[in-house]
Order: C-alpha cells, then structure tokens, then sequence
C-alpha cells in the first residue's frame, strides 16, 4: 500500500494499523492481475513456454486463443497458481528481447509492481526482476541490495550466493534449508579467503575458530566506549550465532532439526550484515 494513502473510514477513526496483506490472488485483484498476464502474452511469445513449465493442461495449448487461456486458468484447489504464473511469466519475459517499444518489459514490470503494492499482495518482484518473492520491508530490502554490489571477484561469489539464499528464504515456495546453506556458503566465499588464505579445506566453523583465538589481533573500524577501535566480539558472536544456528547440517545426531523459515530469514540477514562487514573492510588486522 501507498504509504500517503488511508481509507476514510481508517482516517475518521484513528486507525493506525497496517492492512494485512492478501496470500495468493484475491478476488479484488484477479481482473487486473489477470489482464496483466494478457497483456504480457500478447506482446511476448512466452505462454508455451510458462504452459511446459508449469506442467499446465494442454488445453490451454489447443485452444483457439492459448493467450486468453492462460490469462483465464484456474485450479480450484491451488490458490497460488496464479501467482505461479505470474512468477513463470516474469521469468520469461527478463529472457525476451527489447523489440515491443510501445510497451518494453521494464513497463509491464512496473505495472505489476503497482498492482501488488496498491492491492496489498503479501508479494513483490524479486531484485532480479525474474520472479515473485515474499514483500521485504523496503529498508530490509534496501540493505540487503547494498550487501551484494561488488565488482571484486570473491565478492561477487558470496554476492551470489546471498541472492541465491535471499531467493530461497522469501520466494514464492521458501525453501528454508537451502536459504540456510546459502547464507554460510555467503559468508564462507568471502570470509575464508581473508581468514584463512592457506588452509585447503576451510570452512565458516574454521573461521570461527580463528576469530575467536586471534580476537587481539583484529579490530573494527567502529570506535568503542572509549573512543578506541571496538574488538571483534560482535563478529565472533555473529558467526558463531549463524554456523551453530544450522541444525540440518548433519542427520543422526540428537540436537539435528528442520530449519524453520523464521531461522532461515534471520540467516539471510546476519549472512548480509557479515559480508558486508568483510568486504567493506570493517573488520581488520591491527
């Protein structure tokens, strides 16, 4: 929603509480994001290819109108195939060429986007413009967009696999486990090489290790108490926070549990404030 925006009703009463967002494709919405996916397939050729994709009828295919067909699809039992088509659509429309002037991918892109915004969908576009994702908190966004700009080769690395892990933890089917093992694989691409140069076989645990023996021998450029440069404790806490946190690394054992989507998100975000720390330089050698 408009952060300018109330209804009336709200502002007459004092109402000051957020709207709750709407999961799959409510009925206040299914006309224009359905018109939306018309519109997109009658520019593009792309509705074979979301129809294989999605495993979708071949109805939709054999009909007179497959554009009309898809824009039109329903399944009574699965609120969120819509939303899964959206999200197939936007996919292959980031692939097509810019050869439609009148109205170019970034214009559809945008329209969607204000759709979801003003009916209050509890999603988004994904940063890469390929996909749907759970909506982020614009600052929680912003943040984690920062996290991953980089042209230095290892950064670019771990840049990947925040995104990959970013993905996992609010698309539109999270996958908690993988956003979890994205999120070490983040900090590991970036973080091994500067703490641990020589070893053949780090890992984020090693790097933990190090940090927490060696915690005189670094600093961070943010002052402490006593104006002097603070020690590393807030590091070593953090790492040791998300390398302990990852409960489904090995199975047998008697404290292994499923990550749970609120311990994957927290990852993500702790995975982000880690990478930057390391690749800004605000952790250093004294």
């Amino acid at each position: 929603m408009t952060m300018t925006w109330r209804r009336l009703s709200k502002r007459l009463s004092g109402t000051t509480e957020p709207e709750a967002l709407y999961e799959g494709l409510p009925d206040h919405m299914a006309v224009p994001v359905r018109r939306w996916v018309l519109e997109v397939g009658s520019a593009y050729p792309i509705v074979g290819l979301v129809a294989l994709r999605l495993r979708l009828p071949s109805k939709i295919l054999a009909s007179q109108d497959p554009v009309h067909s898809l824009g039109n699809y329903d399944e009574p039992k699965n609120s969120m195939i819509f939303l899964e088509i959206v999200d197939t659509v936007l996919d292959c429309l980031a692939d097509q060429p810019q050869k439609y002037p009148s109205r170019p991918a970034y214009q559809l892109r945008a329209d969607l986007e204000i759709i979801l915004r003003e009916g209050g969908s509890a999603y988004e576009i994904t940063p890469d413009n390929r996909g749907l994702q759970r909506r982020v908190e614009r600052t929680v966004r912003e943040a984690f967009e920062r996290s991953v700009e980089s042209d230095n080769s290892i950064n670019r690395q771990a840049a990947d696999h925040l995104s990959k892990s970013f993905a996992a933890a609010y698309g539109l089917k999270p996958v908690p486990g993988i956003a979890y093992s994205e999120a070490i694989k983040a900090v590991e691409a970036i973080a091994n090489p500067y703490f641990l140069p020589n070893d053949k076989e780090p890992t984020l645990g090693k790097v933990r290790s190090h940090l927490d023996q060696s915690r005189s021998k670094y600093e961070m450029v943010i002052s402490d108490r006593v104006g002097g440069s603070a020690g590393i404790d807030a590091m070593v806490e953090l790492v040791s926070l998300l390398w302990h946190g990852q409960r489904d690394r090995h199975s047998g054992g008697p404290t292994t549990t499923p990550i749970t989507q609120e311990s994957a998100e927290t990852a993500v975000h702790a995975a982000a404030v880690l990478v930057q720390w390391v690749a800004s330089g605000s952790i250093r050698k004294k």
